[in-house]
C-alpha cells in the first residue's frame, strides 16, 4: 500500500504480481519511454544525384558563359518553299528552296551540281538566283522527269533536296566554294544558394535516435546534425535538377523586376536534346512498342548516332519498353547484362541491355522520374518520360583529349573555385564566432551550368 512520507508518495512493493490501482503511478510518470534508435527512412534514400556527375565531367570555366563549337554535316540538303509540278518531258524546271535552309542567306547549291529529289528524279543545276528570301534554283532533268506531265508534282512544300555531285564540261573553270558550316553552343551559369539556421539551444537538445549527416560522417543523438544533413541533400537535389531540366532565362521583362537584373539560369539536359536533338514521339493511348524502336534506331542511324547508349525513363515508359521488348524477343535472342562487355557492370548499375539492328540500349528506370516529392508528382509528364545519352566519348581536335557526351561547368579562377562552397556564421558551436547571433548558420552556395556535345546523337522520347 501505498503511504506519504514527509510529504512524499512511497510504494510498498508486494510479493504478488496482480494489476491493482497501487501499481500505476498517476501523479508523475517515472516511467522511461520506449523509443528505437533507430530512425526510420520510409522513403529510402531520397537522393536524386548520380546521374550528370557519373556520365559527365566536372570542368571549371571562367566566364559567365560557356561555349564551344561544332561540326556540322560536311554534306548539306536543303527543303523546298513552295510546291513545283511536273514541267513537259525534258524541260527546265524551277526550284524555290526555303530561305530558313540557306547559309547566311548564301545557298549550298551551285551550277553544275547534280541533285536528288524524293521522287527519284535526278536533275543538273543550270542556274542559282540567291536571294534573302530564299534561293531559286534552275534544273534539267539527266534524261527524263520520271512523270512529266502526270498531274502530280515534282517536289512538295518542304521536300528535301540533296546534293549527290557534280559535273562539267572540259576546259571550263572551277566552281565556287563551299565553306561547311560550324554550329555553336551556348550556355549560362546560373547561381544556387542554401541555408540552414539552428539555435545554440537546439544544438544541445539530445534526441532519443542517432543520426548521421553522409556529407562530413558525424553522428550522434542531435536533431540539427540530420536538419543539415537533409539541407545538404536537398541542395545538391535541388543542383542536379536543374542541371537537368532548366531551361534558359529568355524572358526579357524579368530584367525590369528589381533584383533580377542580369538574371540567368542554364538550360538542363532535357531542354538541350528538345531544342538541338532527336525527339521520339509515342501514342499515349497505345504506348511505347516495336515500331517506336524501329523509329529510334532509324533515327540514330541518320543523324550518326552512337551504337552504344543509355536509355533513362520514368516507370510507365520503363514498363512499356519492358513489354515491347519482351514482345520483340518472344522467340528467344535478347542478351541482358551486356555493358561495355561487363555483365557484373550493368547489374551493379541496375540495366537491362538489348539490342535493335545493330544498337544497343542500355534500359535503366530513372528514380527522379518517380519520386513523388518532386517530378514524379501526379500530373506531370516525367513518368512516362525518357532520354537516350550516347555511350561512346568524343575526342578534341587540338589535345586529343576525351570528351563526354555530357558535363558540368562550374565558375573558377585564380584558385577561387564556386563548384560548391560550404561555410559557417554565427557564435553558437564555433570556435571563431562571426556575430553575436545565438545561432549556427550553415551556409552552400554554387555557381555551375550543363553543357551537352553533339545534340544529334541524344533522343528524348515522350508522349505524343
Amino acid at each position: 500500500m501505498p503511504y506519504t512520507q514527509n510529504g512524499l508518495l512511497n510504494a510498498v512493493p508486494t510479493a504478488f504480481k496482480s494489476a491493482t490501482t497501487q501499481n500505476y503511478v498517476s501523479t508523475l510518470s517515472i516511467h522511461k519511454p520506449e523509443v528505437t534508435e533507430e530512425f526510420v527512412q520510409r522513403y529510402g534514400d531520397q537522393s536524386l544525384t548520380g546521374l550528370l556527375d557519373a556520365m559527365g565531367a566536372m570542368v571549371p570555366a571562367a566566364n559567365k558563359k560557356v561555349q564551344h563549337w561544332e561540326e556540322d554535316f560536311i554534306h548539306q540538303f536543303a527543303k523546298t518553299d513552295a510546291a513545283t509540278g511536273y514541267p513537259a518531258s525534258g524541260a527546265t524546271a524551277t526550284i524555290n528552296i526555303d530561305p530558313a535552309w540557306d547559309i547566311n542567306n548564301v545557298t549550298i547549291f551551285r551550277e553544275n551540281d547534280i541533285i536528288e529529289f524524293p521522287s527519284g528524279d535526278v536533275a543538273i543545276v543550270t542556274n542559282v538566283t540567291d536571294a534573302s528570301a530564299g534561293a531559286t534554283l534552275t534544273v534539267y532533268p539527266l534524261t527524263d522527269w520520271i512523270a512529266p506531265s502526270s498531274g502530280t508534282n515534282l517536289v512538295e512544300s518542304g521536300d528535301a533536296v540533296i546534293i549527290t555531285g557534280n559535273a562539267h564540261n572540259e576546259n571550263t573553270g572551277q566552281p565556287t566554294s563551299i565553306v561547311s558550316k560550324p554550329l555553336a553552343y551556348e550556355n549560362d551559369m546560373q547561381i544556387l544558394k542554401e541555408s540552414y539556421i539552428v539555435s545554440g539551444s537546439e544544438m544541445t537538445n539530445i534526441i532519443y535516435f542517432e543520426v548521421q549527416n553522409p556529407e562530413t560522417g558525424e553522428s550522434g543523438y542531435l536533431w540539427y546534425i540530420k536538419g543539415e544533413a537533409d539541407t545538404y541533400k536537398r541542395f545538391v537535389n535541388y543542383c542536379e535538377m536543374q542541371m537537368l531540366t532548366g531551361k534558359r532565362a529568355t524572358n526579357s521583362t524579368l530584367n525590369a523586376v528589381s533584383g533580377f537584373d542580369g538574371f540567368q539560369t542554364s538550360e538542363g539536359l532535357l531542354d538541350f536534346i528538345e531544342n538541338g536533338g532527336n525527339v521520339q514521339n509515342y501514342n499515349q493511348l497505345t504506348g511505347f512498342n516495336l515500331s517506336d524502336f524501329d523509329a529510334m534506331v532509324r533515327t540514330l542511324s541518320k543523324n550518326r548516332g552512337a551504337r552504344e547508349n543509355s536509355l533513362f525513363c520514368g516507370t510507365d515508359l520503363s514498363l512499356a519498353i519492358d513489354d515491347a521488348v519482351a514482345s520483340m524477343f518472344a522467340g528467344g535472342g535478347v542478351s541482358y547484362g551486356a555493358f561495355s562487355g561487363m555483365e557484373e557492370l550493368a547489374v551493379a548499375f541496375g540495366f537491362k541491355s538489348f539490342m535493335r539492328g545493330g544498337y544497343t540500349f542500355h534500359k535503366k528506370t530513372y528514380d527522379p522520374f518517380s519520386y513523388a516529392g518532386m517530378l514524379g508528382a501526379d500530373g506531370f509528364k516525367y513518368s512516362g518520360l525518357g532520354f537516350l545519352v550516347p555511350g561512346d566519348m568524343g575526342v578534341d581536335a587540338q589535345t586529343r583529349d576525351k570528351i563526354p557526351a555530357l558535363r558540368m561547368r562550374y565558375k573558377e579562377a585564380g584558385g577561387y573555385s564556386r563548384e560548391m562552397e560550404h561555410w559557417f556564421e554565427g557564435s553558437a558551436g564555433l570556435a571563431t564566432p562571426t556575430s553575436g547571433d545565438d545561432q549556427l548558420k550553415c551556409n552552400y552556395r554554387t555557381e555551375r551550368c550543363f553543357e551537352g556535345f553533339g545534340a544529334n546523337r541524344f533522343m528524348l522520347i515522350k508522349k505524343a
